[in-house]
């Protein structure tokens, strides 16, 4: 829970809460993700359903997790994963797979592009899928040198983990929106 806090220079500043396993039990109820956890006061305070987002999803997908009700206000943060006890941890990174169902493209069967959109038929690790990209320049993300983040009409994303990895005829497909 952000707590908006006067320093003695009369500055304010917000403070994040962390949640660590000290104060706070993460269960699964009927399919959703719920939460526990002390308040700075002391009180005891359960959230039915939480959401979490990554805040640096490409580079530190396990770390720096926030930590939302239903309505996607923080509650707080989560420094990392691994604090948690092994049963915990892993609920968790179940829950941000789910969340953050990425299916890694190994290789580009075809890709047609017609009146601003893209039609692409891929091999993933999740077996063959096809998407549609509106405006490929922009939906393509680069990570870093070699990595590639592509977000399709209905908001799926996709990753190539190595470009340099590719078949020769798989990148030249998206060579051009490179």
């Amino acid at each position: 829970m952000k707590t908006e806090v006067k320093t003695k220079e009369g500055v304010s500043k917000t403070e994040i809460l962390h949640l660590t396993p000290s104060n706070a039990a993460f269960v699964r109820r009927n399919s959703l993700l719920s939460l526990t956890f002390t308040e700075e006061d002391g009180g005891q305070r359960v959230e039915k359903r939480v959401i979490l987002k990554r805040a640096f999803p490409f580079d530190m997908p396990w770390q720096y997790i926030a930590v939302l009700d239903a309505h996607e206000r923080e509650i707080g943060m989560i420094e990392a994963l691994s604090l948690f006890d092994a049963e915990t941890e892993a609920l968790l990174r179940e829950e941000l797979a789910r969340i953050y169902y990425t299916p890694k493209i190994r290789r580009i069967l075809s890709m047609k592009e017609r009146y601003g959109f893209s039609y692409w038929q891929v091999d993933t690790d999740d077996g063959d899928l096809s998407f549609t990209v509106q405006d490929t320049f922009r939906n393509l993300l680069r990570i870093g040198e070699d990595r590639l983040a592509i977000f399709d009409v209905d908001g799926n994303r996709f990753e190539i983990e190595s470009l340099a990895a590719l078949d020769r005829k798989s990148y030249k497909k998206i060579e051009l929106y490179l």
